[in-house]
C-alpha cells in the first residue's frame, strides 16, 4: 500500500454534504444574531436551527423540499396540539398541590397529548414524520424552566425549526443544488 493510500485511508472523507451541513449550521448561528439584535433576551446558540439545518440537508434537492415540509407541517401539528396542552397544563396541572399528584397528572396530560399529536399528524399526512411531532409536543410541554414564559419558549423553538429547515433549503436547494447519485442500473 503506498503512502497515499495510507493517509487516505487513515483521513475521513470530507464531502460536499459535510461542508454543507458545517455552512448551514453558521448561516442557522448568522441569521439567529440578527434575531437577538431584536430579542437580546434569547440564547446565543440556536440549538434547534442547528439541529434541522443540518437534519435536513439530504442526499438531494428535491428530497430536502419534500422533507423539510414535511418536518415544518409535522412542527405546525406538534407546536399546536403543545400551545392547547400548555394552556391544559397550567389550568389543571400545575394548580395541584402534591409533587405526586402534580407528576401523575402531567404524564397523563403528556401521554393523552402524544397520542393526540400522532394521530392529527398521520391524518395531515406526516406518516414518516409522525414522532418528530410528538417529540416537539414533549418539548413544547417539558423543556422550559419555572421563570421563562412557556408560549414565547415553545414559539421561538417553532421558529428555529422553520428558520432551520429553510437555510438547508437555501444551501442544499440553491446554494449548492444536487439532484443526487446515479442509480446502478
Amino acid at each position: 500500500m503506498s503512502l497515499k493510500e495510507k493517509v487516505n485511508s487513515f483521513l475521513p472523507h470530507i464531502g460536499m454534504r459535510k461542508v454543507k451541513s458545517l455552512i448551514a449550521i453558521a448561516l442557522s448561528f448568522l441569521v439567529w444574531q440578527i434575531i437577538r439584535i431584536f430579542f437580546p433576551q434569547t440564547e446565543i446558540h440556536p440549538v434547534f436551527m442547528y439541529i434541522y439545518s443540518m437534519v435536513e440537508i439530504r442526499d438531494s434537492s428535491e428530497k430536502t423540499i419534500k422533507f423539510g415540509k414535511l418536518r415544518i407541517k409535522a412542527m405546525v401539528v406538534g407546536f399546536l396540539t403543545g400551545l392547547s396542552f400548555l394552556v391544559l397544563n397550567e389550568n389543571f396541572v400545575i394548580p395541584v398541590e402534591s409533587g405526586y399528584l402534580r407528576a401523575i397528572a402531567g404524564l397523563v396530560l403528556i401521554l393523552v397529548g402524544v397520542l393526540i399529536t400522532l394521530v392529527i399528524a398521520e391524518k395531515s399526512g406526516c406518516k414518516t414524520f409522525c414522532g418528530i411531532a410528538a417529540l416537539i409536543f414533549i418539548i413544547f410541554l417539558v423543556s422550559h424552566t419555572e421563570d421563562e414564559n412557556v408560549y414565547v419558549y415553545a414559539t421561538l423553538r417553532a421558529v428555529q425549526t422553520v428558520l432551520g429547515v429553510l437555510i438547508a433549503w437555501l444551501v442544499n436547494v440553491i446554494m449548492f443544488p444536487y439532484s443526487g447519485k446515479e442509480e446502478n442500473k
